[in-house]
């Protein structure tokens, strides 16, 4: 089944993103990797391959894009995919689903603050918002980004 280089997925790929509530290790990035490889190779939706990538980033963020140009990912094969990373989270120990921090980097290398904390940061953060894959930047300055918008005069 497909699993595209992430690369290969084109800008306008529907676009999902988790972050895990600790860094993995490099033996965790395999097993996650090995995990990732299943799970897009296995991504159905109604029977019809789902054509998905992933990445990851920092050993901390996991992005995943399906270009439903080809295949549409439906509501059953969202939650097939959302069990398979709970499992795969499970087996690691990590929480994807912890949407009230973000990691930021002040200078001194990642580390994981409320969002409350992060607004009044300066530095750059790990982003994971957004709605495509080509509207993605993985690591954004904090200033001017949806987590401290620009203030106007």
């Amino acid at each position: 089944m497909p699993l595209i280089p992430w690369a290969e997925l084109p800008e306008s790929a529907r676009f999902w993103c988790f972050v895990a509530d600790r860094p993995w290790t490099a033996d965790e990035a395999a097993l996650l990797e090995r995990g990732l490889d299943a799970l897009c190779e296995a991504w159905a939706a109604h029977g019809a391959p789902v054509y998905a990538g992933y990445r990851l980033v920092e050993q901390r963020v996991l992005a995943l894009a399906a270009d439903e140009a080809r295949t549409a990912a439906s509501g059953c094969s969202i939650d097939s995919r959302m069990a398979a990373l709970r499992a795969l989270g499970d087996q690691l120990g990590i929480d994807w689903l912890g949407r009230m921090h973000v990691y930021v980097d002040r200078g001194q290398g990642w580390e994981r603050l409320k969002l409350s904390e992060a607004r009044q940061s300066e530095g750059r953060f790990l982003d994971s918002v957004a709605t495509t894959k080509g509207e993605w930047s993985p690591v954004r300055e904090l200033q001017g980004s949806w987590l401290k918008p620009p203030t106007s005069n």
